[in-house]
């Protein structure tokens, strides 16, 4: 029998009906809780005390401070940069993952989404008040997104990414690549990864395929994690937990 806890693995068959749903159901509830705790987090943060604010308001005390003022302190919330694996051994995992994104995205300030087999799409502007990122997914099968015809290329969409939005990459961005990093023997061009991680306040990769399997075949993860802050391996929705403290950690 399935495990009831873990994701598609990359390449199998997708879940149908009320397997697919079950799972989609967990990742949003998981989400949900989880962009809970971080509102609650950033609600009870506070800063310094404000000497002067303090001392007005306990004039009636004798100048005695009885009630403490502080600086309300404004929450940092980063930048959100998205690229997402959409070919076909991906697709199952990549739609869980928006699924999971978007319950958090009230954690960061603005969110850049771009889709990629073996070419770079970008539906930001497609996603604009949808409440369900995984929607992204479904226009890339409906090849409005990127063409699917082609093998992931990720060094061809890393150097497009880096021809034509490396703007969007600033010391207030979290950069987040979700993908197994298999570049189908094509040249990984990690000195981009390299560049952005310079440019960035963070990068991050989910990859849905264990330790174990990097470096096997044309698997390169091994040379795109070295140039990330955290690959976190999701294979289970368990793995998820850990994701909200790094999209937006505490300060």
């Amino acid at each position: 029998p399935r495990d009831p806890g873990a994701l598609p693995a990359p390449g199998a068959a997708p879940p149908e009906g009320a397997e697919l749903e079950r799972i989609e159901a967990a990742v949003r509830r998981l989400a949900s809780r989880l962009r809970d705790r971080l509102v609650r987090r950033e609600r009870g943060r506070r800063g310094a005390l404000a000497v002067r604010a303090t001392l007005r308001r306990n004039l009636g005390h004798d100048g005695v401070p009885a009630e403490l003022v502080f600086r309300r302190r404004r929450p940092e919330r980063p930048d959100l940069v998205v690229l997402c694996d959409v070919s076909d051994s991906m697709r199952q995992v990549t739609r869980l993952m928006l699924l999971f994104l978007a319950g958090l995205q009230t954690g960061v300030r603005r969110v850049r989404t771009f889709l990629f087999v073996d070419s770079l799409g970008e539906v930001t502007g497609l996603l604009q008040g949808r409440p369900d990122a995984g929607w992204a997914v479904d226009l890339a099968l409906a090849a409005r997104a990127v063409p699917l015809s082609g093998n992931s290329a990720y060094g061809r969409v890393l150097r497009a990414f880096h021809r034509d939005h490396l703007a969007a990459v600033t010391r207030r961005t979290t950069l987040l690549v979700i993908g197994d990093g298999r570049t189908n023997f094509a040249p990984p061009e990690a000195w981009v990864l390299a560049e952005l991680r310079r440019r960035a306040r963070r990068v991050l990769w989910i990859c849905p395929e264990g330790r174990a399997r990097w470096g096997q075949g044309d698997s390169e993860m091994a040379r795109y994690a070295v140039h990330c802050d955290r690959v976190a391996t999701v294979e289970r929705l368990a793995d998820l937990e850990g994701l909200a403290d790094a999209l937006v950690p505490r300060r």
